[in-house]
């Protein structure tokens, strides 16, 4: 094959899928495992630290919150320094800044102190999922990089899942301090494998004139013995403002997403931070209770795929629909069954079609916008959502702290998530038609 002269995504498109892509895919998934250990945790130790440092249900829903409104600023800082430095350094970065404050909050003895290093650490772990994605999709051919995001997203509801596992195991002998310890340790550990093994993006390097060297060691280890290439910049993608989200018939659209990621990431927070306290008041343990609410995160991991099958085959806003609408209903049991050994195979049901769903939003994100606002657009709508991440478990506190009792609690939970899929099948009929 003679020299020739393309942009990085028509290149990508002759490529066969290989084994590098789907390793940083991996590598990308364990940051976005971080993201759901870090955004967990504090929910299945909360009962634990609630007891040990005396703090009502304002104070523990401000530690939530800490955290989240810590996520969501430094999402946003992390996604223009990433354009500036690229996404390697500050993927590396953040996880590093992550796991040092992370273990520093097992020393906590106060709320105030809890609450400075759980925002901290949001901070350094904030641009961690927006900054994979992006990373997953540019190294992606066009006709994998659905699957490969759903895939990587994956990362999120295990490494929510692997929390409880983590809490249970270790807080009924050596406490919760311990719990965030360990968590911290593995931050770290996965941090040492990014500055290892993870490569910048190849469109990056390209857009922003890198050495030649540094194009051809990522081209082939992406396609090793590929003939030579001048790449060329992609212009739409390099010079792309965030207006793009809202041209070529897009405007609407955007808005619906935004609206249905906010309930979809409320929802999630809600159940992580405020079950492990509902199931412990229901008549389980400490460690049965993370046990338990491990299953939501259990049951996301297989929702993922499960619907990643489907939305590949049928309509996807119409799997989304359905997704929403059971786990409108399987919220609303939760409230009436929480108590009950049945609650179990519920926790896994709701987790499947509600973090599910929350998957697949994602990869339909990728598809809703053209390769040059792909990044932008599904960074934005994660933005927003973090928005409900952080109303989640502060609509907990207000709920308990206006005495709503645990049905009414969660009915009132659940009616959002009918909204969003009714949004679902609204966004079908605005997206356009040549995205």
């Amino acid at each position: 094959m003679s020299a020739s002269t393309t942009t990085v995504e028509q290149w990508l498109a002759e490529r066969r899928l290989g084994v590098f892509q789907i390793f940083v895919t991996v590598l990308c998934g364990l940051a976005v495992f971080l993201d759901g250990i870090s955004t967990q945790l504090i929910g299945y130790v909360a009962p634990a630290i609630h007891n040990a440092l005396h703090l009502d249900h304002k104070q523990m829903g401000a530690a939530f919150a800490a955290g989240l409104i810590g996520l969501l600023i430094g999402g946003l800082v992390c996604s223009v320094v990433a354009d500036v430095f690229g996404r390697r350094r500050i993927l590396v970065a953040s996880t590093l800044i992550f796991g040092i404050f992370t273990l520093v909050t097992g020393t906590a003895t106060s709320g105030t102190e809890l609450l400075a290093w759980r925002f901290l650490a949001g901070l350094g772990l904030g641009g961690a999922m927006p900054i994979a994605i992006t990373l997953t999709a540019e190294i992606s051919p066009a006709r994998a990089r659905s699957a490969l995001v759903m895939a990587m997203f994956c990362g999120f509801p295990f490494g929510s899942a692997i929390a409880g596992v983590i809490a249970s195991a270790i807080m009924p002998s050596y406490g919760w301090g311990a719990v965030f310890y360990t968590a911290g340790v593995i931050s770290l550990l996965v941090a040492a494998a990014l500055i290892i093994a993870l490569p910048e993006s190849l469109v990056f390097l390209v857009n922003h004139d890198a050495d030649l060297s540094r194009i051809n060691r990522v081209q082939q280890r992406i396609a090793p013995n590929s003939a030579a290439v001048t790449f060329i910049k992609d212009e739409a993608k390099s010079k792309t403002p965030i207006a793009g989200l809202f041209r070529d018939g897009r405007a609407v659209g955007t808005l619906i997403m935004w609206v249905i990621y906010f309930i979809s990431l409320m929802e999630i927070y809600f159940l992580a931070s405020w079950l492990p306290t509902v199931l412990n008041q229901g008549g389980r343990s400490l460690a049965n209770a993370a046990l338990g609410t491990s299953l939501l995160q259990f049951g996301g991991v297989a929702g993922t795929l499960f619907f990643g099958r489907f939305m590949d085959r049928l309509n996807p806003h119409r799997v989304l629909f359905v997704g929403y609408l059971c786990a409108c209903l399987l919220i609303g049991i939760i409230g009436y069954l929480y108590r009950s050994d049945i609650i179990l195979p519920i926790l896994f049901l709701a987790g499947m079609c509600l973090i599910g769903c929350q998957s697949g939003l994602s990869a339909v994100a990728s598809v809703f916008y053209p390769t040059s606002a792909r990044a932008t657009g599904v960074g934005w709508n994660l933005s927003i959502g973090r928005l409900g991440s952080i109303s989640g478990p502060v609509l907990g506190a207000v709920l308990l702290t206006a005495n709503f009792g645990v049905q009414a609690m969660f009915m009132w939970v659940a009616a959002p998530t009918f909204i969003a899929g009714i949004l679902a099948i609204v966004l079908q009929y605005v997206s356009p038609k040549n995205g």
